[in-house]
């Protein structure tokens, strides 16, 4: 896959910092996925490889699904306020604060900030932010093949993840070319695709499969059968088993019915918060939705939390969709 011309001078200032750097703090998001592990658990590795002192941190527990990546088990939570970095990866997070405020700015020398998303700020000292990129994993992936650095099977199995995740299994509107060439080549490596998927889509517990039980037998639609969302609440959790990071997928039984336009999911955080996801087909904008409720992510999958109860969540987003879908 050769890089996007438009990066090459942001690609030569990321491997100029690199080699110049020794230490070097990586992290993503919080509420991390596929995506964000997988990109920061191959950097370290490649990093460490190249002679250099790297760490992942994350401020949340690494998903079940997620935990056969080589090396997810060394990921740190906390840095010392007096530790000090010569450079800081942040990896798909909209600005600083979104790895969680684990590092003050200040702690590092050179940050970079690596992306795939529409909705972005320029933080870093580089910001190698591409949103037609099919995720992080493929940017990453793209800065190696500049580097011409030859992945071992575990680096190519973490890339591989991420882009898997991030495409729903090569499903979804940002699955491109691009993706499947840097697939192609990291299956070169060794990689095998019925090993990944069985480890994030196959290995699920039981409270997860009960959950998703609930959670479609409570699947309601507005708007002609044009819109289907379903409420996930803390009882839900409770009835079921499983755990809060257990959600993955379900939005997309929602979707997937005749005449569905857009989806969302709702998670009851507390009584007076709710976390929503929205997944929509290619023609419709959710993500213009997300952004009026303070949230981000892609034309056709994105998310949001609002300050509200769960049914204040509901009736409000039904009323910006409202003006959206034709009834």
């Amino acid at each position: 896959m050769k890089p996007l011309k438009t990066d090459l001078k942001k690609l030569k200032a990321i491997s100029e910092i690199i080699k110049k750097s020794k230490t070097f703090f990586i992290a993503g998001h919080v509420k991390p996925d596929g995506d964000s592990l997988g990109s920061a658990l191959a950097l370290r590795s490649v990093l460490t490889r190249l002679g250099k002192n790297a760490a992942v941190y994350c401020a949340d527990d690494v998903p079940p699904f997620l935990t056969f990546l080589k090396n997810s088990k060394t990921i740190k939570k906390s840095v010392k306020q007096s530790q000090k970095f010569d450079c800081a990866i942040i990896l798909e997070s909209v600005d600083f604060a979104r790895m969680g405020n684990i590092i003050a700015k200040e702690q590092a020398k050179k940050i970079i900030n690596i992306d795939h998303h529409s909705m972005f700020t320029s933080f870093g000292d580089v910001n190698y932010v591409f949103p037609n990129a099919s995720s992080t994993a493929e940017l990453v992936f793209s800065l190696f093949e500049y580097m011409k650095i030859k992945l071992t099977k575990d680096e190519a199995d973490c890339l591989y993840t991420g882009i898997v995740t991030d495409t729903g299994r090569f499903q979804q509107l940002n699955t491109t070319a691009q993706a499947h060439t840097a697939a192609a080549k990291l299956l070169e490596t060794g990689v095998k695709p019925e090993e990944i998927c069985a480890n994030v889509y196959g290995n699920v517990s039981l409270g997860s499969l009960k959950l998703l039980g609930l959670a479609l037998l409570n699947i309601k639609t507005n708007f002609n059968g044009q819109f289907a969302y379903s409420v996930l609440t803390k009882d839900m959790f409770k009835q079921s088993g499983a755990q809060e990071t257990e959600t993955e997928g379900i939005i997309n039984f929602l979707l997937s019915i005749n005449g569905v336009k857009a989806a969302c999911l709702f998670k009851e955080v507390d009584a007076n918060s709710t976390k929503i996801s929205f997944r929509s087909i290619k023609t419709f904008d959710v993500l213009d939705i997300a952004k009026r409720c303070g949230g981000g992510g892609h034309k056709t999958a994105a998310g949001c939390s609002l300050k509200q109860n769960v049914s204040q969540s509901v009736e409000y987003i039904k009323k910006i969709l409202k003006g959206k879908i034709n009834a």
